[in-house]
């Protein structure tokens, strides 16, 4: 008999910071990630070098109105789904101050024309 490989479900509001602890979020609010979606998430598991799939088409029971869909991660290496939850919300926070590229405006001189 083949023996049915572990993994793990994931939902963008485990790591929601706008939503409560009722709601479905996971980690705490001062380590959740702000406008979480599939794709910081999927980021994330990419990052961490994780076998996974999107399941666009999936709701999270709590949020089944508003919810995105769900990423489901083959872990090597990782344990328990604390530990990879912990570690991939590191990897999307860091994504928040990466996302928005600070551009440096410089005035330039007009160039003269010649005659």
């Amino acid at each position: 008999m083949l023996r049915k490989t572990r993994s793990f479900i994931l939902y963008p509001e485990y790591f929601d910071k706008k939503l409560s602890k009722k709601e479905g979020r996971k980690v705490s609010r001062s380590k959740a990630v702000e406008e979480c979606n599939l794709s910081k998430i999927a980021y994330a598991c990419k990052y961490l070098e994780l076998d996974y799939t999107i399941e666009k088409d999936k709701r999270y029971s709590k949020n089944w109105l508003k919810s995105d869909g769900r990423i489901i991660v083959k872990p090597e290496g990782i344990t328990n789904k604390t530990e990879l939850i912990r570690r991939v919300t590191n990897v999307a926070r860091k994504l928040k101050k990466v996302g928005k590229p600070t551009q440096k405006k410089t005035k330039s001189k007009p160039k003269q024309l010649k005659k």
